[in-house]
């Protein structure tokens, strides 16, 4: 029975032992396998909720929620982190061009590569001047969330890849986010001719939008 309670004790103890801060300055995600990336401080909880743009018959709606303890494999180490989900609506002078709420509550698995299959994915933090966007309006320390972003059978001909960050901020008692849509390109490809391939626009043009929560 002490045996018993020994080996309980020595456990519980080495499951807290494996816990690290999922937004530290100073972690790397990744680097220690067999541990859990947590939320500790609750970082992600400012971006959940649904938020709205509405600019005459012009509207952009993001649904963001939390995914805890997903499972990861860096092909290196294998551990588990928090995450954030999202989906989103985009309406353009009364016309819908895309829209994927009816997938926000869709549970596609535990592990990072299922989740996947929902079109926002935020694991990662921004500091205010080192990490691209800049935030000049941003505090010393503040941070924001950076999202990858995807579309449903979009065709990026493996040249595009998109991304939101997400601040979050209150202005007069009101809780809005400020996002910026942009895009990077990993590497250039040609046609047969030797013409530089253009990827196809996302439906979301990108910049700036500011959002208020519901």
């Amino acid at each position: 029975m002490k045996q018993s309670i020994i080996f309980l004790l020595i456990f519980s103890i080495s499951c807290k032992a494996q816990i690290i801060d999922r937004y530290d300055n100073n972690t790397i995600i990744g680097k220690v396998g067999g541990v859990y990336y947590k939320d500790i401080n609750n970082f992600r909880d400012q971006f959940v909720g649904t938020w709205i743009l509405t600019q005459g018959n012009t509207s952009l709606t993001i649904k963001i929620q939390k995914r805890d303890n997903i499972s990861n494999f860096n092909g290196l180490n294998s551990y588990n982190e928090d995450l954030l989900i999202g989906e989103y609506r985009y309406i353009e002078n009364g016309i819908e061009k895309i829209n994927t709420l009816h997938n926000i509550n869709t549970n596609y698995g535990n592990d990072y590569d299922s989740n996947l299959e929902h079109n926002l994915i935020g694991d990662m933090f921004l500091r205010r001047s080192t990490d691209f966007p800049k935030c000049s309006e941003c505090s010393q320390d503040e941070k924001r969330m950076k999202f990858s972003y995807s579309e449903p059978n979009y065709d990026g001909m493996g040249v595009a890849n998109g991304y939101m960050v997400v601040r979050k901020f209150i202005e007069n008692g009101v809780e809005k986010i400020k996002i910026w849509f942009f895009t990077t390109n990993q590497t250039q490809r040609h046609d047969a001719n030797g013409n530089p391939i253009i990827p196809a626009p996302f439906k979301i043009p990108f910049g700036e939008y500011i959002l208020i929560k519901q």
